[in-house]
């Protein structure tokens, strides 16, 4: 049943945050937080992904900002591990928590835009069903998360803001979005998506309100959020813009000069099309639906014949399709550039969340009332009223149930991947060694290191081709030693250990030593020594193409080396990317 809420009037605006929560949707996400703290601190099996342990050696460093990112994940992580020390429980201890954050905001988006109560459990479930936020909100402690909770503060503080009368919703919209730099650049994009709802709907938005010092209050907490990365970026040559550019494939980015750039290719936005479909599931058509129905013209019943029309004042369809539209046009054209990530649009869909919301309240109502006139036939005189089964269906009922279906088997598939990798046939399409693997190749590491020490030289160097796999080491290896990144010399994208000086590879002090190299291939290490034999690959090592070296007599990279291409692996010159 519809549970609605009372209008807001300007006289009280700040009285409904609370009361766009119902309890049952603060239940579910109290249930469901509790539930992944206990997994991640006692039964995840996962070692930290190549970039959560990226972002914890960045926390061991604390700083204003990044070579990629901003400083929000590093200070998470710095605060978690401080709390409950280093280990992979103390890494991931936030991520659970971001996640509810989200759900909450959402939950709260989704009763207030539509002024139904009962659409902020569904809001809340439906965020937790979805798969791309399942995968980022069970364990992974990453950018993403973070980011979501942000952007969906954002959200639900700019309807406020705008349709509300809110003040209290404009400090929040400033602070979100301030903060949200701090984490992902990618927030920047609901800036004009929130533009743009302000122009569309500026016949219906609540303008009772002064807005110059309101817009000045959202303004300065956003260049507060961006001071510090702004700061550190022009104190270190703008490496974020090259970075930016390199990822577009742009002049002027970070990518190493004589790599050739790849033409556009049909398969990049195809492949978008259906990284998406895959991320969000049948919530996808669940959005349709309650987009269809809330945008239909005023005087035309949206949902069902017992809910009252929304209220003049209140305009949900534009502000939350501006909300997320624009951002997945942006990655959608940007696929004509280059290879957009999965995860990249995600925060597109947390505005749109609401209409699977609220088509889910709305048409499970309905389907009930169908339900309960088809049983009151005697069971010879039913009739078939569905499309799948002889008793009602309706579509949104149909995409609800498939949307709570999907969520769960996702949920308790990734809960243990290797148990599921056992099956030969689902063993060659989960990329197992991304996940597991990486304290057992810590220790192969470590005790070559012991086996290869010179009293008079000391311990080998310990040099990775790739960023993500210095950082596993130096968090599973004893004593979290730094391992060196030699990517930037050997034909890859520059990393932050590039703007470390006591990381640097063309320190002086460091030429002569012998080395153990991990990963990229034989003829890229070769010039940079004195004599390289190859170890091959460990045992160990769930990464099957992935090589190791040992080199004597470090005599730096020279520019024939920095400006080397990455080369493709041969059976005796393998890369482990």
């Amino acid at each position: 049943m519809s549970d609605p809420l009372p209008d807001a009037t300007p006289t009280s605006p700040d009285s409904n945050w609370r009361s766009c929560l119902s309890r049952e949707a603060l239940l579910l996400v109290a249930l469901v937080t509790l539930a992944r703290i206990l997994y991640i601190a006692f039964f995840c099996p996962y070692n930290l992904v190549e970039d959560e342990a990226q972002y914890w050696v960045w926390s061991l460093r604390p700083d204003w900002s990044y070579y990629s990112k901003g400083p929000g994940i590093a200070w998470s992580i710095w605060a978690s591990t401080h709390l409950f020390g280093i280990s992979e429980w103390g890494v991931r201890a936030f991520a659970p928590l971001y996640a509810a954050i989200s759900a909450l905001a959402i939950a709260g988006l989704s009763a207030d835009a539509f002024r139904d109560r009962s659409a902020s459990v569904a809001g809340a479930a439906i965020f937790f069903l979805i798969p791309a936020f399942v995968i980022s909100g069970t364990f992974l402690m990453t950018i993403d998360g973070p980011m979501i909770a942000l952007w969906a503060i954002a959200c639900w503080a700019g309807f406020r803001a705008f349709y509300r009368a809110s003040r209290s919703a404009w400090l929040a919209l400033g602070l979100a979005l301030g903060i949200g730099f701090l984490f992902k650049y990618t927030i920047a994009l609901l800036i004009p998506s929130l533009l743009i709802a302000w122009v569309l709907d500026r016949k219906r938005r609540n303008t009772t309100t002064p807005l110059r010092p309101r817009i000045a209050i959202v303004l300065a907490c956003i260049a507060l959020g961006l001071l510090p990365i702004a700061i550190w970026n022009y104190q270190n040559g703008w490496p974020a813009i090259a970075h930016f550019l390199g990822h577009a494939k742009l002049p002027g980015g970070d990518r190493p000069a004589g790599v050739e750039v790849s033409r556009y290719t049909p398969k990049w936005t195809f492949e978008f099309l259906g990284t998406q479909l895959a991320a969000i599931g049948p919530a996808l058509v669940l959005m349709w639906l309650g987009f269809r129905r809330a945008a239909l013209p005023a005087g035309v019943p949206s949902f069902h014949p017992y809910v009252p029309e929304q209220p003049e004042h209140s305009s949900p369809s534009t502000y939350l399709a501006s909300a997320g539209l624009p951002t997945l046009i942006f990655y959608f054209c940007a696929t004509f550039l280059t290879s957009v990530e999965a995860n990249w649009p995600i925060g597109g869909f947390v505005s749109l969340i609401p209409f699977a919301a609220i088509a889910v309240v709305h048409g499970m109502n309905d389907w009930r009332a169908r339900m309960a006139r088809w049983r009151a036939i005697p069971r010879a005189q039913r009739p078939r009223e569905g499309f799948l089964l002889r008793r009602p269906e309706t579509a949104s009922q149909v995409c609800w149930h498939l949307t709570l279906a999907c969520g769960i088997v996702v949920s308790l598939l990734i809960l243990r991947l290797d148990l599921i990798a056992k099956f030969p046939e689902v063993a060659r399409r989960v990329a197992l060694h991304r996940l597991m693997g990486a304290p057992q190749f810590a220790r192969a590491i470590q005790a070559l290191a012991m086996k290869e020490t010179i009293p008079a030289l000391g311990r080998p160097l310990l040099i990775s081709y790739h960023y993500g796999v210095a950082a596993q080491l130096t968090f599973y290896l004893p004593d979290h030693p730094m391992v060196f990144v030699a990517g930037s010399h050997l034909g890859y994208r520059r990393t932050q250990w590039d703007l470390w000086p006591d990381m640097s590879l063309e320190n002086p002090a460091l030429l002569g030593r012998n080395a153990l190299l991990i990963g990229a291939g034989e003829s890229q290490w070769k010039p940079a020594f004195r004599t390289l034999a190859e170890i091959g690959h460990l045992p160990e090592d769930l990464r099957r193409d992935r090589w190791v070296y040992f080199g004597e007599g470090f005599r730096g990279f020279g520019s024939s080396t920095s400006t080397r291409a990455p080369q493709t692996a041969t059976p005796t010159q393998r890369s482990g990317t």
